[in-house]
Parts: structure tokens; sequence; C-alpha cells
């Protein structure tokens, strides 16, 4: 499940996040990952106040967004970081982490990237997605978002002209298995499909997508 998520964040958000990003500290994106052979960026300090604002907009923006709620089922968020890459940086192929280090540990189920600034000012910098035997590439609109699973092979292709800045972070679902979550997506689909005009169809719908959820849920 890879989802472009539109216009996560407002156009007020995104005035609050350009007031904000050049009062960012960025740092070596290694501190993070020191053992890292492909990691060639900047972000910024978890403790940076710009970053932390801009944490809690993101957030905010996140939980608010209905389509990310029905695909993610998200039980924690990550503090969302942001990240910037100058021409010659990159972030070769990876997966990211099973587990973060907070408290308590947040096991990474999908993967989220927020687009700060205007895909027109750099060139390079996609979001690579490996899926079987594709190579499905993203650069989207500032203020949108993709949302994919953590376990996925992916990388920052090289930025070549001008400066790609966006904020990342990482999903606990309440239902860990990815096929589980896909089902409630699908039910979702179905309620919403099935509207109102039979009311003991809409019942049975809503039933069994709450029963199942109950089922399954990571408690």
């Amino acid at each position: 499940m890879i989802r472009v998520l539109p216009k996560v964040l407002n156009s007020a958000e995104l005035a609050a996040v350009d007031e904000l990003l050049p009062q960012v500290g960025f740092g070596d994106g290694r501190a993070t990952n020191p053992g890292s052979s492909v990691k060639q960026n900047l972000q910024a300090p978890q403790e940076d106040p710009a970053n932390m604002r801009i944490a809690e907009i993101a957030r905010a923006a996140l939980f608010r967004h209905a389509e990310l709620r029905v695909l993610a089922q998200p039980r924690t968020l990550a503090r969302t970081t942001v990240v910037r890459y100058e021409p010659g940086m990159t972030y070769g192929w990876h997966v990211d982490e099973a587990l973060f280090p907070s408290t308590p540990p947040i096991r990474s189920d999908l993967s989220c990237t927020v687009f700060l600034n205007d895909p027109a000012s750099y060139d390079g910098g996609e979001l690579t997605i490996q899926l079987g035997a594709q190579e499905l590439s993203y650069k989207l609109t500032r203020g949108d978002a993709i949302l994919y699973p953590s376990t996925t092979i992916h990388q920052v292709a090289p930025v070549t002209r001008g400066v790609r800045i966006a904020a990342i972070t990482w999903l606990q679902s309440w239902i860990a298995d990815a096929q589980q979550r896909e089902l409630l997506i699908q039910l979702e689909e179905a309620r919403a499909r099935a509207g109102t005009d039979d009311p003991r169809l809409a019942v049975l719908l809503a039933s069994l997508r709450s029963n199942l959820f109950r089922m399954w849920a990571d408690t």
C-alpha cells in the first residue's frame, strides 16, 4: 500500500513552516545513523526549537487527514524530523529501522514523507520505492505527503540542483498486519459505497468493521 495524501498541510500551515525553516539548525544526518554508508543529507536535531514546532504542525495535520486515519489506523506517530538535501546529497537504498528508541519504543509499520518546498525549485531528490520488480518515484507538491510500508526498500535520489526539504515520520498502526489493514480499508470503501439506502446493510458493515478491528487491534 503506497498512497499519496494531497494537501496534508493547508496554506496557513505552509506559511508557518516557511517562517520556521530558516531557523532550523541542520546537522549531519548520519548523527542518527552513524553506521550508514548511504546516508548523505542534513537533518534537524530533535530538540531544535524550530524543528519541534514544525513537528507539532505536521502531527496535527496528519492526524486530521481523514484518508490517513483510514489507511494507517494510527496508534502512535514518531516525532517528525525535517531533512534537507543540497546538491550531491542522497540517501541510497535502505529499509527503515523496525523500532525507534522512544519511550515506549515505536514500531515502524508505515513511513511518511511530507514535502515542504516547491518541486520545481530542485532537480532530482525523488523518493523512489521498490515494489517487486518496479521502481516507483515520487516528487510531490509542497504540502502533499506519501504514505508507504516501512518494510519497503527505498531511496532519495541525488539532488542535482537546488534544495529538497521534507519532513519525515513513522507510524505504528493499531493493526500490525498489513493484509488486515488492507481489508479494513476495503470495508471502509464498501461502507461509503453502500450509503444509507439500506440501513441493515450499513449496520452489518459497521459491525463487521468494528469487530474485525477489535479482533486484530494490537493493544
